[in-house]
């Protein structure tokens, strides 16, 4: 996946961004004045036919439209916390631990990531569970050690886009 913000990225926007391509199979390109026929072109030439644009709100990054083949394919709602520690994962020996089954599907599609339900370790994973005080998902990446490392994200909502108009689906 090739990840993209909007025009004039925060500074915390452009974190979030490289500390998602540091733990995910990911690719970060600054987007500058590349319209978003431009972005989908970039995607192309390096090997991906997935692109994420990270939007902001009052500088902070508030939400990821992931576009597949050029066209919208899902809206995720979210809000991002980057005061763990940066740390790398072993990107080739990752999984997903997903305890929220409305996620398992676009998380392993977006990350690239396969799905594994084993409890047995927490080592290069990204675990989506259920926030337990605000009741909503969240994504949390663990390294080879099993600390977790930066970004931790709070999904409020995800939208399918071919259930869009018909009937959304909200987490």
């Amino acid at each position: 996946m090739l990840i993209t913000t909007s025009r004039k990225p925060s500074q915390r926007t452009r974190t979030f961004c490289r500390g998602l391509e540091r733990v995910s199979k990911t690719r970060c390109v600054n987007r500058g004045k590349m319209s978003l026929r431009d972005v989908f072109l970039k995607a192309s030439e390096v090997g991906t036919n997935l692109v994420a644009v990270i939007s902001e709100k009052n500088g902070n990054p508030n939400g990821m439209e992931i576009y597949e083949d050029g066209e919208l394919f899902a809206t995720l709602k979210l809000a991002v916390d980057l005061s763990l520690p940066q740390g790398r994962i072993q990107k080739d020996e990752t999984y997903i631990r997903c305890e929220v089954d409305e996620l398992e599907d676009i998380a392993s599609k977006i990350f690239q990531i396969p799905l594994e339900n084993s409890e047995e370790s927490n080592c290069n994973c990204l675990w989506i569970k259920t926030h337990q005080r605000k009741s909503t998902p969240m994504m949390e990446f663990f390294d080879g050690d099993g600390k977790p490392i930066s970004p931790r994200i709070h999904i409020y909502e995800c939208k399918l886009q071919d259930e869009a108009n018909e009937n959304p689906k909200t987490s």
